[in-house]
Parts: structure tokens; sequence; C-alpha cells
């Protein structure tokens, strides 16, 4: 596997840990892979932050390495709201692939695996 250059790190893979919510149970967090064509990865953040707003409490997004033609997303979001962001990123981003839903993550943040 070859790595890329340690100067182009920072342009392949982007997170945000969940912020801490007053009165919010880390329960009730899930995280939801999505998939994405293309490589353009601060096109694919600024989308997620205009199509989810306040409901997107963190993510990891990367290149897809398998692939290397596609992004890869692991969005952190309520358990109450997932339907609704499903919805919204279908209407938003009718290219992107829903993965599997998972438990969430803690305030450290879920695993970016590629």
């Amino acid at each position: 596997m070859q790595y890329p250059d340690p100067s182009m790190v920072a342009l392949l893979l982007h997170r945000v840990v969940p912020r801490t919510v007053p009165g919010a149970d880390a329960d009730g967090l899930v995280v939801l892979a999505l998939r994405l064509p293309g490589t353009d990865i601060p096109q694919a953040r600024r989308a997620l932050h205009r199509i989810l707003g306040d409901r997107l409490v963190g993510y990891c997004i990367g290149v897809d390495a398998a692939a290397r033609h596609g992004i890869c997303a692991h969005i952190n979001l309520h358990r109450s709201e997932l339907s609704a962001c499903m919805g919204l990123l279908t209407a938003g981003m009718p290219q992107a692939e829903f993965g599997r839903v998972g438990p969430g993550a803690g305030a450290a943040g879920s695993p970016c695996v590629h």
C-alpha cells in the first residue's frame, strides 16, 4: 500500500469530533456510512453541513482507499433524526450511497475506516 505524501494528509482526511450537547444521551447517537462519487472532500464537507445543518453531530470523511474515485464518510447523527437526515441526504445528494448504520461514537469520535 502506498501512502500519500505527509503534506497531503490534510487534504485526504477530515474529522470532526461529535460535540457534546447538555442533556443529550451518548447512546442516542448512530453512525451512518455514506459513499459519494468524486474526490473533492471540501465540497462534500460543505454539502453535508449545508444539507444537515445542526443535525450533523460529527463525522469522519476521506477518500475511499479501495475505490480511489470516491469519498467515504461516517456521519454521527441522533437516532431520532436518522430517518429525516436520510431523507435530506437523498434529496440533496441523490448520487450518495448509504451504508450500514452502526452504534454511535463517544466523545472520542468514530474511527475512519477506509
